[in-house]
């Protein structure tokens, strides 16, 4: 399940995880589409220009759009990785970290689009120099990357929402199995253990996640994880249990801690003191 020599999923496993994990559906369905308007945006330059009577070589067309596009696609697994890990966030939480991530990628955008068009002139025998200053630049370029930064999030959403159905089929057991009790106050919600993906600690509270968002218990982490145990549960780190078949894929870093994506796109941090844990529960499996 880890990265390096850890990984131990089959072929058919990993197709079936990449058809249930909206990350890689975002970025094909993202690549898709902006390679078809990358297109009709460099043959409509050329048609204005030609129309205006200032005609540019369709080279120059092509370099213009292209870049603008390769840009995006270097910047496409950040802003997909970061939209997994605010999706179950709070809002405010949320919408401060794609504000902050909105205007870091506006920035590299613009200066990795500008710097491969000064090579590609280059190699061309020609010289790239914009006219307007840089703060000009940085402004018009901003308006177009928050558009495109926003259809990038939709498309995201678009393709969690494509897999939550696939999540949600699942085969029907013989005894049906125990609701979960999830108290806080007046109010009390009943779920299925396989209906929660992960848990974590919130002070004297437990934060139950899942395709219905989060909900809050006044729990304690141990009992909630001596309740779900029997239904694949496993700690991965102090503060946090996930339910193994939630997982699809892990991926281990140089301090021996570790990355979990889910299924639902949402990644989340394991220690490398609880790593055993899974490793155990993929043996007796």
């Amino acid at each position: 399940m880890t990265s390096g020599g850890d990984r131990g999923l089959s072929g058919e496993q990993l197709k079936a995880g990449s058809l249930r994990d909206p990350l890689p559906i975002a970025a094909l369905a993202f690549a898709a589409f902006g390679s078809l308007y990358m297109v009709v945006n460099a043959v409509t330059l050329i048609d204005q220009r030609r129309a205006l009577g200032q005609p540019i070589a369709k080279w120059q067309a092509w370099v213009l759009e292209g870049t603008s596009f390769a840009a995006w696609l270097a910047l496409l697994p950040f802003i997909l990785m970061l939209a997994a890990r605010l999706v179950s966030r709070p809002l405010p939480l949320t919408t401060l970290g794609h504000a902050a991530g909105c205007i870091v990628v506006s920035l590299v955008h613009t200066a990795l689009m500008v710097g491969l068009r000064i090579a590609a002139y280059a190699l061309a025998g020609d010289h790239y120099a914009p006219t307007e200053r840089w703060s000009d630049r940085l402004f018009f370029e901003a308006r177009k990357d928050l558009i495109t930064y926003i259809s990038i999030l939709a498309v995201f959403l678009v393709a969690r929402q494509l897999v939550a159905p696939r999540m949600a089929i699942r085969p029907s057991p013989t005894l049906e199995a125990p609701l979960i009790e999830v108290r806080d106050g007046s109010r009390v919600v009943m779920l299925q253990p396989d209906e929660i993906d992960w848990v974590s600690a919130a002070g004297n509270y437990v934060e139950l996640h899942g395709l219905f968002g989060s909900e809050l218990a006044r729990r304690k982490l141990a009992d909630m994880e001596a309740e779900l145990a029997h239904h694949g549960f496993v700690r991965v780190h102090r503060s946090r249990i996930v339910r193994r078949t939630a997982i699809a894929s892990t991926e281990t870093k140089q301090s021996g801690d570790f990355e979990i994506t889910l299924r639902s796109g949402a990644v989340i941090n394991g220690s490398r003191r609880f790593r055993q844990n899974l490793l155990q529960d993929a043996f007796r499996g």
